[in-house]
């Protein structure tokens, strides 16, 4: 095994533990970016360990209070005893600037902590794990390691307005959607599109068109170039293709899902449906979309996959359908929801991506009950973490079929409007559309618009 001991700087371990004895606001500094943790040596994190409790105790740390706690702790004779403790302020300025100290020691953390990784994963390996769960837990290791390592310090606002300022006056310039596109257009006025660093959540009762949803907005990324990730948690990556067929030719989906129902063989160059197949899968064949079936993968291993997408593949998007079938670790449904809901919000934020993360409801009393917040299933705090929460209602007539006025209630957006979208969903092509599109005249009474924005608040 590796001598961990002898990759660090022992020097410069000594002058951040020196220079807080000499003036304890350097503590502040060090406790922001590094732990007892990162210290190599273990006399090293007992004494920064004492340093952080004698602050937390309010108590100041100077050499007499140091010793006397470690030696209280029984830690004294460890780490070197009395001499040792005093030696850490030789050679130390008066006033010592300790941010380079700080930058040393933790990048020999960091260097540390990779090696253990793939020390362990080595032994991992000869033990016979299973190399699926060994590739997620090293993508998962060394994007932790990368997160810590480029962590940012606390910012004033002067800090940040210049940047803001900036990033305003491009995009009241912009003629395009500011975020990302959803397929709807009308969904896209009122929620300025899918911005980056939030976490947008498709509820729907089972049947009611989320996945039609997730899908409509991959193929719109997908057609001007946008890289994206689609766990498709619940469908396998054939019947997820078969859905984008459907959706840019003119072969209906349940002729897909049974070709013999599209007549003549594919050799009949007079069937136009085998044509409009063949045109249509040249155009997805070029698609950026990377499509992840894999089982039902635990909230650590998505992640893992997520990040190494967005840093591998400059994936500007990731869609998760759905996300009562991703595993975490829980005591209970609701629990285990809300940590995955937590954790993909967390994702977002830190990789600046917009995350559509789609969601069961649960089944109403009444049918064509209009689902609210409190629909999401096992789920409080679903809502909590979501930027954005868009509920498809989708009414149904006598004979049970759809019926024509469904529609996509904003039912929260931090940032934005809030109301209802009138929709329908094409059951041939799995798409939305606009309502007012398709009836191509006045909706009926008593339909709100998005234009009349008597709906939205």
């Amino acid at each position: 095994m590796t001598d961990f001991s002898s990759i660090c700087n022992v020097e410069a371990e000594k002058s951040i533990l020196g220079a807080i004895l000499l003036n304890n606001t350097a503590l502040n500094e060090a406790a922001g970016q590094i732990n007892a943790a990162d210290f190599s040596l273990d006399s090293h994190r007992r004494i920064f360990a004492c340093m952080v409790d004698l602050a937390e105790a309010s108590k100041p740390i100077d050499m007499v209070t140091l010793i006397e706690e470690l030696n209280r702790t029984h830690d004294l004779v460890p780490v070197g005893d009395v001499s040792y403790v005093s030696s850490l302020i030789d050679g130390v300025p008066d006033r010592p600037s300790i941010q380079h100290y700080i930058s040393i020691v933790k990048d020999y953390a960091d260097r540390r902590s990779l090696l253990w990784t793939l020390e362990r994963t080595s032994a991992q390996i000869r033990d016979g794990e299973a190399t699926n769960d060994l590739v997620a837990g090293l993508q998962q290791a060394v994007l932790n390691v990368v997160e810590q390592s480029t962590r940012s310090r606390a910012a004033l606002p002067r800090e940040i307005i210049g940047g803001l300022l900036r990033d305003i006056e491009t995009q009241s310039a912009s003629e395009g959607l500011i975020g990302l596109p959803t397929g709807l257009s009308c969904l896209d006025v009122a929620t300025g599109g899918l911005r980056p660093g939030e976490l947008i959540v498709v509820g729907a009762r089972p049947g009611a068109g989320k996945s039609a949803l997730a899908g409509q907005i991959a193929i719109a990324n997908a057609e001007i170039g946008n890289v994206l990730a689609f766990f498709s948690l619940e469908m396998s990556r054939l019947d997820l293709c078969r859905r984008f067929l459907s959706a840019v030719t003119d072969v209906p989906a349940y002729k897909l899902r049974d070709p013999r129902l599209m007549g003549a063989k594919k050799d009949d160059a007079s069937n136009p449906l085998w044509r409009s197949l063949a045109a249509g899968a040249g155009k997805i064949a070029e698609w950026p979309i990377l499509i992840d079936d894999n089982g039902s993968p635990t909230i650590s291993e998505i992640i893992a996959r997520a990040k190494l997408h967005i840093a591998r593949d400059k994936a500007k998007l990731i869609i998760v359908d759905y996300l009562q079938l991703v595993r975490a670790d829980a005591p209970d449904i609701r629990e285990r929801v809300g940590r995955v809901a937590d954790q993909l919000r967390i994702l977002a934020k830190t990789e600046q991506v917009p995350v559509v993360l789609l969601s069961q409801l649960r089944r109403p009393q009444g049918i064509n009950d209009e689902p609210t917040l409190i629909d999401l299933k096992e789920s409080g705090d679903i809502e909590a973490h979501a930027h954005i929460v868009l509920l498809i209602h989708s009414p149904v007539g006598p004979d049970l079929r759809p019926a024509f006025e469904q529609k996509i209630i904003i039912a929260k957006n931090r940032n934005g409007l809030r109301g209802q979208v009138p929709v329908m969903l094409n059951d041939s092509k799995l798409l939305f559309y606009s309502r007012d599109l398709v009836e191509r005249r006045q909706p009926p009474r008593g339909v709100v618009t998005l234009q009349q924005s008597a709906g939205l608040q």
